[in-house]
Formats: structure tokens, sequence, C-alpha cells
């Protein structure tokens, strides 16, 4: 292991504090090195770029690349999937019998899509993800780093292994709570990742009926990371009084990962991983400062994404960060498929989010928006609940707390948490549905 000296601020000083235009010419080189590899061994690129007669060699720059190469959204995926009987969408490159591990994203926004992974090759790789961010969140080799993981489990224990420290691992699930807070307490971890606004509930019910101190629990935590969706407001203000410094994790169009600094204003995108373009929105109301996020691959030789439409809206920066940091940052906004317009008025899930978690048999903050399209003539919401509450005395008060939110009177239909829960991994259920 060659990890930096413990009182280095960085993982890896030359790279995260490259001059943007060492940046932009690494990205160059990276990129006219995967476009002749990914469009020769991805099926899903090569037929893409045919269809849209471009091949490698008219790309001799970034500039031609944003000029000339053809998209790929999620729909192309899903499609080539289904066409082809191809069950990671046309783009995995190497041989079935080379892969290491196959993964999945949640199905948030559709049914899941297989991810193939071949650990410990592949291409270049240099430490970004997770390393990067657990070094300067202050977890050092040694500690011990809490794991609570699900679909895209992947190497990252072995990430945490290769940066000195002992993974604790737990599943992403309610239930495992109290293992949590016994280990937590037994062991003291530095690190954690990754949590969500269902567990963050989930440890204060199993520390009011076990007698413990959630403070106690998280004092070693120096960073705990949440990732899959915005933490609800209930959950962050428990975390807050619970003296917990938590850090957002979010992906970047299945390319590759974001996180917060300390600074705690944006989240870094290593640009050696990924080359991040915003393309503006057509119905954008606020002089372009939200713009959907379209990434590309620079580094997974596995299954490259290029030119990838992630649906995502977000706000971009390329100043440098306060921590001293290089890499762009980025504010995730919402996705562009969220939205519900009822009555003429735009709803998005964190606008009732806030009025369904008030309610306390609601506490989890479990819902969805039903919509059978964009418009629609009603809000309807369904709701979870917990606990033998009457449920005509909750439905009347989340009713009521989502009419003065959002100025709407919802039809709400109420359901057991459990049912919601089954339709995650429960960091991450389908806020909006068809049914």
């Amino acid at each position: 292991m060659n990890l930096p000296p413990v009182d280095s601020v960085f993982y890896d000083t030359e790279y995260e504090t490259m001059p943007r235009d060492e940046i932009t010419q690494l990205q160059e080189e990276l990129l006219l090195e995967m476009i002749p590899h990914a469009y020769e061994h991805s099926a899903l690129v090569h037929e893409t770029w045919e269809n849209a007669g471009v091949h490698p060699r008219d790309i001799r720059s970034i500039d031609d690349f944003v000029e000339r190469a053809p998209f790929i959204d999620k729909n192309a995926l899903r499609r080539f999937r289904d066409e082809r009987g191809d069950p990671y969408g046309g783009t995995n490159t190497v041989p079935p019998d080379e892969l290491t591990a196959i993964m999945s994203t949640s199905g948030t926004t559709g049914d899941p899509t297989l991810v193939p992974e071949k650990w410990g090759g592949g291409g270049p790789r240099r430490p970004a993800i997770i390393t990067r961010d657990f070094w300067g969140m202050g977890v050092r080799p040694g500690d011990h780093v809490a794991l609570v993981l699900f679909t895209f489990r992947g190497p990252t224990y072995g990430l945490f292994q290769g940066l000195g420290t002992i993974p604790i691992l737990f599943d992403f699930d309610p239930d495992e709570m109290q293992r949590f807070c016994e280990l937590s307490l037994r062991y003291r971890p530095t690190g954690l990742y990754n949590f969500g606004s269902v567990l963050i509930n989930a440890v204060r019910e199993v520390c009011d009926a076990r007698g413990y101190d959630p403070r106690d629990v998280f004092s070693s935590y120096k960073g705990v990371v949440f990732a899959g969706e915005p933490l609800s407001p209930r959950a962050r203000r428990l975390a807050e009084e619970w003296g917990v410094e938590l850090y957002e994790h979010c992906g970047v169009g299945d390319v590759t990962a974001s996180f917060e600094c300390g600074e705690h204003d944006g989240l870094h995108i290593w640009e050696d991983t990924a080359f991040v373009e915003e393309i503006e929105l057509a119905d954008a109301g606020d002089g372009g400062d939200r713009k959907e996020l379209v990434a590309t691959a620079l580094v997974n030789r596995t299954a490259p994404l290029i030119r990838y439409r992630s649906d995502d809206i977000v706000r971009v920066s390329r100043d440098i960060c306060a921590c001293g940091r290089t890499h762009m940052r980025m504010w995730p906004i919402g996705r562009k498929g969220d939205e519900v317009v009822v009555q003429g008025k735009t709803i998005l899930p964190i606008d009732v989010w806030t009025a369904v978690e008030s309610v306390d048999a609601c506490a989890m903050g479990l819902f969805q928006v039903i919509r059978t399209g964009r418009e629609v003539d009603r809000l309807r919401l369904r709701v979870g609940y917990a606990g033998k509450a009457n449920e005509a005395s909750v439905r009347d008060d989340v009713g009521a707390a989502v009419l003065v939110e959002t100025g709407v009177e919802p039809e709400i239909e109420l359901v057991p948490n459990a049912a919601l829960l089954k339709l995650g991994p429960p960091h991450k259920i389908p806020r909006v549905a068809k049914s």
C-alpha cells in the first residue's frame, strides 16, 4: 500500500489540485484513448455512432467530441437490452468470463439495469472515488469504517481496505440498525458509507427502544455519507442534533460519483474519471443556471458510457473550491422526469416531503407521487405509515399538511411502511410512480 503521510490534507495532491488547463489536457488524452476502445468493443456505442454517421477518426479533440458525438440515454440501454437480449444493454466490452461482479442500478426511474464490473483491471485506474473523499474527511489507516451497502456493493469494501481501514459491513436495512448501534459503540468507526433518511429514523427508534444515546453512537464518526436522494428535513435535523457531520454523495450519470468535501459547498466530480458537460433545458426559467448533466467515462473500460444523458438537473461550477481542490463541483437539483403539474402548479417530490414526515405516523417520509402523465387534474399520493395509527386521522393530517405546503389538496392512499420499503432499496424508493 502506497499511502500518503497521515498528516497530508489530500490523498492524491497532484491530481486533486491539478490546474484547470492540465485537467482539460488530461481529459482530452483519456477521451481520445477511450473513444476507439468503446467504439470497437461496446455494441451500443458502435451502433449509436454508426447510426449518427460518426467515426472515432472524426474526433481529434474535445471540441470535435462536443460538436459531433451522439448522445446515449437510459432508454437506449433498455431498448438495446430488450431487443437484443443483452442484459447489459450493449455496454459490456469484456468477455463474460472475465467479469468479477455484476451489480445493478436501484431501478427508481424504471426497471433496474445490470452493471458489469471487472475489478483490478479493465483500463487505467487512479485512486479517485471514495479514497480521496474519505481521506479528506479525516479517515486514516487503522480506522474502522461502517459500510451500509445495497445493490452497488462492487469493490467498495476493497477500496476501503486499500485505504488501510477495516470495514464493518451492514445491509441497507432498518432492521440492521440495532447491530449498527452496537458495533459503532464497540469499534468506534470514523467513517460511514452510506446512510439515508430511512436509516436515520430507524436509528432513532432503536436508541429510544434500547436506551442508547445517539450522540454516543455517532461520537467517533468524522463523516457520515448519505446518498441516493436528498435527506428529508426531519432526518437532517435529527443527525445534526446528534452532532453528525453529513456529507452528500451522488452519482454522475452512472459514470462516476461525486462527494461533498468539508466545505459543504457542492459535490466534487473527479474529472480524471469522467468528462462532464451540461446542456440547456428547453424550459429553463432561471436564466440557464439549471442544466442537464451529461457524462462520459474516461477510465471505465469495462462498461463505458459515452455522452450519457443522465436526466439529472444540476448546477455546476469549475471555480476552485475553498478546500483547495480544483475539480468541478455540482449541486443536484432534481430529475427531469419527477415533476408533476397539478392544476397548472408544478410540484416536485421534495415539495411534499416535509408535509408527509411532519405527521408522526409518517416520520420515515415514505411516499410516492402517483401520476398518469406530467400534467394531471389532482395530486395523488401513496403514503407510508407505521404502527397502529388511526388511518382516517393520519390521512386527514397528511392531507392538511400537504395542502399548507403546496397549495394543492391531495388524494391520499395510506399503506404500511413495509410495503413501500419493498420497492427500494429503501434508500431510494421510486418517488414518482404510474400506479
